[in-house]
């Protein structure tokens, strides 16, 4: 496997779009510094101790296959541009955990769902995971959690670096309960045949 570069948690050179966080923080600074909506990037190379190079264009979809048959540019991306869209995607606000007890007694409380052939079990699993101290490890996760990885069949379809369950529940306690209903209804009615 590559090595990474210890501050962005990327490697020397690599594809972006795979959806991993640290390639998610380096698209979206160079896309804000290019300036063409409709550009987008598709490849890295870390130039230097403070700088990557990312190279991109416009893309088209080709059959089900996003490529760029046009013209290619780049734009540099420093380190500092880095670690400052990854504060920036910092969560906001910090919801303590809850006790181990607590943990334990809601994991009794929720069963899984049934998977007979009349049932309705869920598509989509929601985990948060408190990541390690130790940056390897933090990094080791990330890739491994990246878009379109495989476990067990099941594929990974969204990644963040807040506690999204935390940010959704302190959202629904600040919304109307009719409003959250809807937002609910509205995304199952989305995932209704995946």
């Amino acid at each position: 496997m590559d090595d990474t570069t210890a501050d962005a948690g990327l490697s020397t050179v690599g594809m972006l779009g795979n959806g991993a966080p640290a390639s998610q923080v380096l698209e979206a600074v160079a896309m804000r510094k290019h300036g063409d909506p409709a550009w987008a990037p598709f490849h890295y190379e870390k130039i230097s101790e403070t700088e990557y190079e990312v190279s991109g264009g416009v893309p088209a979809v080709i059959g089900v296959v996003k490529k760029w048959p046009g013209p290619h540019s780049s734009v540099l991306v420093s380190m500092d541009e880095i670690s400052q869209e990854q504060q920036a995607r910092s969560p906001l606000e910090v919801v303590p955990a809850l006790p181990q007890q607590e943990l334990a007694q809601a994991a009794q409380r929720q069963p899984l769902p049934d998977s007979g052939p009349n049932a309705t079990a869920p598509n989509y699993l929601t985990v948060v995971l408190q990541l390690p101290a130790d940056e390897q490890g933090r990094k080791r996760i990330c890739n491994a959690l990246s878009l379109d990885a495989d476990f067990f069949g099941a594929k990974v379809t969204a990644t963040s670096l807040a506690d999204e369950i935390a940010v959704n529940q302190l959202l629904e306690l600040r919304c109307e309960p009719a409003d959250v209903q809807d937002v609910r209804a509205r995304v199952a009615k989305r995932h209704q045949g995946v």
